[in-house]
């Protein structure tokens, strides 16, 4: 009987433990902003970076017995993955997606004590516990099947990152040109123009670029109300606030 791939058995645990990720991501932050919060930087149900996170565990850590060491090489590991993917997210998309700057303890705003606490006590829970259940269901399923599952998740992850990022991707230009509009309505202000006209203008303005808003740029600022731009930071900030107004009317 044919045996199931390294490489297909870990991508399967990838997505399982991203499915899971994404769920605690939820539940995590819809108690944060005490509302229902669709989390993740991509359309599934799942958050890579779980998924990362939790093979890295497993991968690296697996052989560590000793509970109060694993959990501290594993809040360690975890957070640098965390630190590392705000960089390189922020690199790519020259925006901001979160920060703990409101958490007492954190490390310029990417990470903080409260995630490692959290990351290093579920880190237990997964080597220990988690990883052994879900590697074991892997080898009750046929491999005939489990290629073929793993065949459609690796298209339907694929598909969602190029469409996720497609459909981001004009959203730095929209807001370089909505900067343009702001700053030639601000310029051209007299001083006899009345100031209620200049609101009108400039909610216009916001208006309008909202209308141009696709569906993922719409959804991505919900799933990430801290997003902010690097070069347009005011103005993100200033457009979540004109859509939370918008949305209580």
């Amino acid at each position: 009987m044919p045996e199931i791939a390294f490489i297909e058995k870990y991508f399967f645990l990838l997505v399982v433990y991203s499915v899971i990720g994404w769920f605690y991501e939820c539940i995590v932050e819809s108690i944060r902003q005490k509302k229902i919060v669709n989390r993740g930087f991509l359309n599934g149900p799942y958050c890579p970076i779980y998924g990362f996170g939790a093979l890295l565990d497993v991968l690296v850590l697996g052989w560590c017995t000793n509970p109060v060491m694993l959990f501290i090489l594993s809040a360690v590991l975890t957070c640098t993955l965390e630190y590392i993917t705000s960089v390189v997210m922020e690199k790519m998309f020259n925006a901001r997606w979160w920060d703990y700057y409101d958490f007492k303890f954190n490390l310029n705003g990417r990470i903080c004590l409260w995630g490692a606490l959290a990351f290093g006590t579920l880190s237990i829970l997964l080597v220990n516990f988690i990883h052994p259940f879900f590697l074991g269901l892997t080898e009750m399923i046929s491999p005939g099947l489990f290629h073929v599952i793993c065949l459609l998740l690796f298209i339907i992850v694929v598909l969602d990152v190029v469409i996720t990022v497609a459909g981001f991707s004009s959203f730095d230009g929209k807001l370089k040109a909505l900067s343009v509009t702001l700053n030639n309505i601000k310029s051209n202000l007299d001083t006899k123009v009345n100031s209620s006209n200049t609101v009108e203008k400039i909610t216009s303005a916001y208006t309008k670029f909202t209308q141009t808003l696709n569906f993922q740029q719409v959804r991505l600022l919900k799933s990430f109300p801290k997003l902010h731009s690097i070069k347009y930071g005011n103005i993100t900030d200033e457009l979540k606030k004109f859509i939370a107004r918008k949305r209580k009317k």
